[in-house]
């Protein structure tokens, strides 16, 4: 892999949030609910299924939104984190530059995501060989190797309003060192109904409640990894 900037390993370590291995056991007839909706996503993720995931997740949107939420909050706090991770030169700035830095890369980190997720969907367009600045590429090989030591269950799904409804699903990672990288997350997934009365998920509601176990698992997957 060779030495690779950390925050390239974000859209690696957001693969590992979204794709959510394991049936929820939720069995139901109509198509137009909340939770066949997540039944059927989670069984799309589990067969990398690129049109039944992108039929009831509107992954794009909900990149965009988590990337713009998460990098918000690691401009707020850059300095909490320098003093947090003193070894790891990427929080050795301020807020200013944090938030120069990141408007200014926003696009081509957006564009790598969605291609690492294309490519993690479709196991056999991932080149056998990596070269050194193919990133999504990189990203892709490195979900492939994470993903299976986490599972999914769905907790509940609650609707909140007309056409709306959240799902609590919680992820656990095995005993392995993968597993151990994000013990456990909870997620908030919020689902709109679509004019075809089918639901989708839009919005992870939580990420400012994962942010800090998330960046931990960045920073043990580095020095597990021996990435400077």
């Amino acid at each position: 892999m060779g030495k690779k900037q950390k925050h390239r390993i974000w859209a690696a370590i957001f693969l590992l949030i979204l794709v959510t291995l394991g049936v929820s056991g939720y069995r139901y007839e109509s198509e137009r609910t909340p939770e066949y909706a997540m039944e059927a996503l989670m069984t799309g993720l589990a067969h990398q299924d690129a049109e039944a995931v992108t039929r009831y997740a509107r992954v794009d949107a909900l990149a965009a939104a988590a990337y713009d939420e998460s990098t918000a909050i690691l401009a707020r706090d850059i300095e909490l984190l320098q003093a947090e991770y003193p070894q790891d030169w990427f929080f050795r700035h301020d807020t200013a530059f944090m938030e120069q830095y990141i408007a200014g890369r926003r696009t081509q980190d957006l564009q790598l995501m969605q291609r690492a997720w294309a490519l993690f969907l479709q196991p056999a367009a991932i080149p056998a060989e990596t070269a050194e600045q193919d990133d999504a590429a990189w990203c892709a090989r490195e979900a492939k190797e994470i993903v299976p030591h986490y599972r999914a269950k769905l907790q509940a799904v609650t609707p909140v309003a007309a056409g709306r409804a959240v799902a609590l699903l919680d992820i656990t990672g095995d005993d392995t060192a993968y597993g151990q990288l994000v013990p456990h997350l909870s997620l908030r997934l919020e689902l709109e109904q679509q004019e075809d009365g089918h639901y989708q998920v839009v919005r992870l509601a939580n990420v400012a409640e994962n942010f800090a176990p998330v960046v931990k698992g960045i920073e043990d997957y580095c020095t597990m990894k021996g990435i400077q």
